[in-house]
Formats: structure tokens, sequence, C-alpha cells
């Protein structure tokens, strides 16, 4: 089974460990083509050494990119970007990117000219409902038509494609970590409890909230990341000497050592209104994931995050969840964790337990597998919205009532 993946965001370096997994399948190879404003290098697939027969990686120049424009729905690829996978004969198109996206329609149009009967599946990760200007309405519109699964990595991203008019089927397949890299360290010397941050360090991250909450607790404060409020935690460490300490973003191989210096992981985001595509339109900001919490309960790192989002569902039993903006009932939650080991253990137990099975990236690859397989089948229909085609049993474009959702 071959799967031809597109993807424009700057941040696809992360997928690496995903086209590893997907490698690790044993019938899978798989095609990617990315635009070459993200940050995927050479060195970036060093832990893909010896697989060229399983996969192929073609880096494309790219038009309107997010720093022009403020929005990654606008980067498309160059014409002409394709020419070099049109000899590709995928089994199945993947596209990473939102159902708006220009490069959606791009790799849409890709299918439709070379590989008609191929079915499509898509990344959804938007948890919010954005007004986005013309002509971005239509392109998601014809999107949703094309789509023949939809893959939204939360609940709240498939409320989305639902509120937005996808009627097709889906399947919630979450954000993965990878559970090697990511694993709990030995204990080492001993140290004060510790609280800990990672992230970018910008309003909506609730950083204000977290630097009040340890500070009624009196506790060890580690923040690591870069960010309009660097100034603010520099700050509070000069003012709480021994208390606060702020390191560098880390690259992604160093932050299981940073990890582990920390007792608890604190994600306080809070919801905030973003204008960047167009001024006069506010889009709602809020936590899509929170990679950063799957990483921490690998390393078996008990959590607390926010209500904001889609946080309370990452976290689940392993750790604690709090009001956004009520730093009070923050400080309460980290506190329990603090003094009372026994419950802490439990839970450091339950985020390792909860990470391994259920958002490694073999699971991740596994349940996207399973889905592309049944696509994939000789006997199998092009499923699409497109009145006249055939949906998934039970399915009739004319029934409001939504297909029978899948959580792998």
């Amino acid at each position: 089974m071959h799967i031809l993946i597109t993807a424009v965001g700057k941040r696809t370096e992360h997928w690496t460990d995903l086209f590893k997994a997907l490698t690790d399948q044993g019938d899978v190879t798989i095609t990617v083509l990315a635009a070459d404003v993200s940050r995927l290098t050479a060195e970036a697939f060093a832990q893909l050494a010896g697989r060229q027969e399983k996969f192929c990686f073609h880096l494309a120049p790219h038009l309107l990119g997010e720093d022009r424009t403020g929005h990654m729905a606008s980067v498309m690829f160059r014409p002409g970007s394709a020419r070099t996978i049109r000899r590709t004969h995928p089994d199945v198109v993947h596209v990473i990117g939102e159902a708006s996206y220009l490069s959606t329609r791009q790799a849409i149009r890709l299918r439709d000219r070379h590989w008609p009967r191929v079915p499509v599946t898509l990344y959804a990760a938007q948890n919010v409902v954005m007004r986005l200007p013309f002509p971005f309405p239509i392109l998601e519109r014809r999107s949703y038509n094309a789509i023949a699964h939809a893959l939204p990595i939360t609940p709240s991203a498939l409320q989305v494609l639902r509120s937005k008019g996808y009627r097709g089927p889906a399947t919630i397949v979450p954000l993965g970590v990878d559970t090697e890299l990511f694993r709990p360290k030995p204990g080492g010397e001993p140290r004060p409890f510790t609280v800990g941050f990672v992230g970018r360090l910008e309003p909506h991250k609730g950083i204000g909230d977290l630097l009040r909450a340890t500070k009624a607790l009196d506790c060890h404060l580690l923040v690591v990341g870069e960010g309009s409020l660097r100034g603010e935690i520099e700050q509070a460490a000069a003012l709480r000497p021994g208390r606060v300490e702020l390191e560098k973003w880390a690259d992604h191989t160093e932050l299981p050592a940073l990890l582990s210096r920390m007792d608890v992981l604190a994600l306080p985001s809070r919801e905030v209104i973003q204008r960047n595509l167009v001024p006069w339109i506010g889009i709602p900001l809020r936590e899509q994931f929170g990679r950063v919490l799957v990483e921490a309960m690998a390393c078996a790192i008990p959590v607390v995050g926010s209500d904001t989002g889609d946080i309370p569902h990452v976290i689940g039993p392993a750790g604690h969840i709090f009001a956004a903006g009520d730093h009070v009932a923050l400080a309460e939650r980290l506190a329990r964790i603090r003094d009372d080991r026994a419950h802490a253990s439990k839970l450091a137990q339950t985020a390792r337990e909860r990470a391994t099975t259920e958002f490694s990236w073999s699971h991740i690859a596994e349940s996207l597998c399973g889905v592309w397989r049944e696509l994939a089948r000789p006997d199998a229909a092009l499923r699409t919205n497109r009145p006249g085609f055939t949906h998934e049993p039970g399915y009739s474009p004319a029934n409001s009532a939504p297909p029978k959702e899948n959580a792998r």
C-alpha cells in the first residue's frame, strides 16, 4: 500500500516520527511532498536512513508563505511542483492541512488529474469555527465534497468539521509521541518540588497565571521556551532567586532531559482572539492539542492543564484540570501533587500507560493504516460527499444525522 502525503506547515518536522512509524508497517510505503517553508531537513530524516525503498521525500517551492499573510491557509505549492511525483501510483492521498487551505485544494486537483479513483483523507486540527474571507469558504466546501475520510486529531476538531458541513466518515486519530525518546529517567539527586512549563512565552499560554500560582506555593518553577513574555519571566527570576529558572527553547531530542527535572508539568492556556489573516476578523485561539502534555506523560510526569480547547481530552486520568485563568485553582491542583506523593505516583504511572497505549506513534500509525487499508481495498468504492457516490453503510447526504464516529 503506497501513501502520498502532502504537507505545507512550518512545523512538519514533527511528522518524521510518524513517517518512521508508517514505514515500520510491513505493507506501507510513503511519498511526502512538503512545501519548502517547512523545517524538514536532511538531518531530520536521518532516522529514516536505510528506508529508501519505503520512503521518498520531495521539498517543493511555495507561494504566499505564512510569513506574508499570517496564516497557513494561503500557502500553496508553486505551479509545477508536483512534476516529480506524477509517476507515483498512490493507493491513498493523505493531506496534512485543513480543508480550507489552498494547498489542500491543490492536492485534490492533483488527485483528480492523475489518479481520479484514489481516495483522499484529511488531517484536521482546527478546533474553532473560523470565519475566513473569500475564497477560503468555497475551497473548504469543495474539499469536503472530495474527502473520502476525515482524520481529526480531537473530538473538538471533529465537531468543527461537522458544524461546517462535512458529513462523511471520520476517525479521531490524535497526535503521537516517541515513547522511546520520551521515557521515565532514573531518579537523580534530591531537588525541591519543581513545576515545569514548556512552550511559547505568549499571553494565551497563561504564563501570568502560572507565575502567580507558583509564587503562592513558594515552589521551584522551570520555564522552557521563547516569546514576547520572556522579559516577564526574567523579571520574576530576579525577584525570586533560586525559585524561577528560565531555559531557552530546546531541541526535540533535548527536551526529555529538561522534563526529567520536573515533578509536574503545567499547561495553563487561555482562549484569546487572534487577528492576522484579516485584521477585522477575530479568530478564537485555543489549545488544539498540547503536544508537550503527551511528551511529559510519556516521561511519567503528572500534568495539570486548564479547561481550554482539547487539554482535558488529552490529559484524561493522567492529571488535573482547572478553570482557565483561575490561578488559585491551579495552585490547589499543584499543591495536591506536591503534598500527596502516593497520589502523584499513581498519576505518573497512569500518564506513562496512557502515553504508550493511546499516543505512541506506532499506535497512531496502526490507526491510520487501518483506515487507509479499508479505503484502498480493490472492491472499495471511492467515497466522497458528492450525491451519487457510495458512503459508509446507512449514510445518506439527505440524512442530517452524522455517521457513527470512530475513536481509535
